[in-house]
């Protein structure tokens, strides 16, 4: 029983240390401060294990089949590459202050990490405290897994094909997300030519 009353005592002193330093406004929240290791670590087990945890069973479609891909191109070129870049497309400048880091999409990275339906998840539901927003409220099926499917293209496209899929856009008059065809299609040739 001592042992039990101890550990509550230690348990108690510890949460209550939690909660004095959160209040005294001493930690860092600011973007430009990492966090701690132990923080980081701890953050990265729950977050890798929630995906893996509420994407179980998710069934994936045919993903090769063009309809998801162009179904969503204006949407991933119109928002996601804002932080996410494309080929010889970096991100946006804001995108550089977020913390955590956006991942890339062209060097592989996050698609050796993530299965279809992880990243299915994810673009539906989003990230939170990532910057990472849930496209599940304002987007149908058909276009997240078109999301799923530009991501999983992204490695092994050129920044041509990339322009081509601009040009085929623009020329059926549909537009990223706040871009007008102009500004969309200038807006990718002026970031290419920079790199």
């Amino acid at each position: 029983m001592r042992v039990l009353l101890t550990l509550i005592f230690v348990v108690a002193l510890l949460a209550g240390g939690v909660v004095i330093y959160a209040w005294s406004g001493h930690y860092n929240i600011a973007a430009t401060q990492p966090h701690w290791f132990v923080s980081t670590s701890f953050i990265e087990l729950l977050k890798d294990r929630s995906i893996a945890a509420h994407s179980q069973g998710i069934q994936v479609p045919n993903l090769k089949d063009p309809q998801y891909a162009d179904a969503a191109f204006g949407h991933y070129h119109g928002m996601c590459r804002l932080c996410h870049g494309a080929p010889q497309v970096p991100p946006e400048k804001f995108a550089k202050g977020l913390y955590p880091s956006p991942p890339g999409m062209t060097d592989g990275h996050i698609q050796e990490e993530f299965g279809a339906g992880q990243l299915y998840w994810i673009a539906k539901h989003g990230l939170k405290m990532t910057g990472m927003p849930a496209f599940g409220p304002t987007h149908d099926e058909k276009q997240l897994w078109g999301l799923v499917a530009i991501v999983q293209q992204m490695p092994d496209m050129t920044a041509d094909q990339y322009r081509q899929k601009i040009d085929a856009m623009n020329a059926h008059g549909a537009t990223g997300h706040g871009h007008s065809n102009a500004e969309t299609a200038s807006d990718s040739h002026d970031h290419t030519e920079k790199e």
